[in-house]
């Protein structure tokens, strides 16, 4: 038996059956047709997949802010300005370079070291007689003379820093280091 079209939905208006034909859901275990909306049988689209915006605005704005704290304004380069002698006026200048003090450090057994230092007739294995040395070259030849420190492959580390700090106590201002040599 059919039932009559008021007790199909409460939602039901006279004179638009089909509406209500096409907006009737029929659910199993249920003797009545309920009523489904128009907006959803409508197929929705998939939602896009978007990055968040947010995000990356507010560090790009960080990153503007930072970099307009960290700027500074400067002069441009350009040339300075000087005034230099006349020629021919100012002092004679000493331009002979000082000999360089070289210092060799070659191995002795497995705990010790001998320096030979350049012009000093004897090599020594105390650091204090290096010192000694280099003070006495530095008082005759003046604290910007060269020292050239050039360990052996085999000699130990101990060794070689034993004649920085002598040269440095020295207060010798020039002090290099030569490559190995066997």
């Amino acid at each position: 038996m059919r039932k009559s079209p008021r007790c199909i939905s409460p939602h039901y208006w006279p004179g638009v059956n089909d509406t209500v034909a096409k907006s009737t859901k029929k659910i199993e275990g249920e003797e009545s047709v309920h009523y489904i909306p128009p907006r959803r049988r409508r197929p929705r689209p998939k939602p896009k997949m978007q990055p968040p915006l947010t995000p990356m605005i507010d560090v790009t704005f960080q990153l503007l802010i930072f970099f307009l704290l960290a700027f500074q304004l400067r002069q441009p380069e350009g040339p300075i300005p000087a005034s230099l002698p006349q020629t021919g006026t100012g002092t004679k200048v000493d331009t002979r370079l000082a000999k360089p003090i070289h210092i060799v450090i070659r191995p002795v057994g497995d705990d010790d070291a001998l320096y030979e230092i350049g012009g000093y007739p004897t090599p020594t294995a105390d650091p204090d007689e290096v010192y000694s040395v280099l003070q006495s070259r530095k008082d005759s030849m003046g604290p910007k003379v060269p020292v050239i420190i050039k360990p052996t492959e085999d000699v130990k580390w101990r060794f070689v820093i034993e004649a920085f700090n002598a040269a440095v106590r020295a207060r010798l201002e020039n002090v290099a280091f030569a490559p190995s040599s066997s």
